[in-house]
């Protein structure tokens, strides 16, 4: 995701770089990392906005654990579609 235009319709960038405009959120699907301690944004919730590292996933549930950033080791219980795949820089760069 590149820019969001409304609440929810955002531009996204394709792999191959070109950019699209007017996708909505449910044509959009929620990605998450596969690596362990993979970095996560939450994008819903109390906590939106912080990055963290993912501890556990509960792929039957559609849940993560994630410690978040920032906040002395607490650590969260997420749905997947409250997170995505985080590839920024660290919160204090």
């Amino acid at each position: 995701v590149e820019d969001l235009v409304s609440a929810d319709t955002c531009v996204c960038r394709t792999d191959e770089g070109h950019l699209v405009e007017g996708l909505e959120e449910s044509m959009l699907e929620t990605v998450i990392p596969r690596g362990e301690g993979d970095r996560v944004m939450v994008v819903l919730g109390e906590h939106a906005g912080r990055v963290g590292r993912i501890l556990e996933r509960e792929p039957e549930r559609s849940r993560v654990l994630v410690q978040l950033e920032r906040e002395a080791g607490r650590v969260v219980q997420l749905d997947y579609d409250a997170v995505c795949h985080y590839v920024g820089g660290h919160e204090d760069d």
